[in-house]
């Protein structure tokens, strides 16, 4: 299973920790938006402390296949 790595921005720590297992199988646009919706609520400031930045590749990031390298931002 994959890894996720969380960074706190005012404290500057760094997490490294297992993919929880209710995202396994996602990966990309699915995984941003099953975060977001999961860890951000929806009153949360663009711009605000609460807010978070997750960046996630897809299924064949990689390999050789077209456009393998794309990186999904939410």
């Amino acid at each position: 299973m994959g890894k996720f790595i969380r960074v706190d921005m005012t404290s500057k720590e760094v997490k490294i920790g297992e993919c929880p297992e209710k995202y396994a199988g996602l990966a990309g646009r699915g995984l941003t938006s099953n975060f977001v919706a999961d860890e951000v609520k929806p009153t949360c400031h663009p711009l605000g402390k609460n807010n978070k930045l997750i960046f996630a590749p897809g299924f064949l990031t990689g390999t050789s296949a077209a456009d393998s390298g794309r990186l999904s931002c939410g």
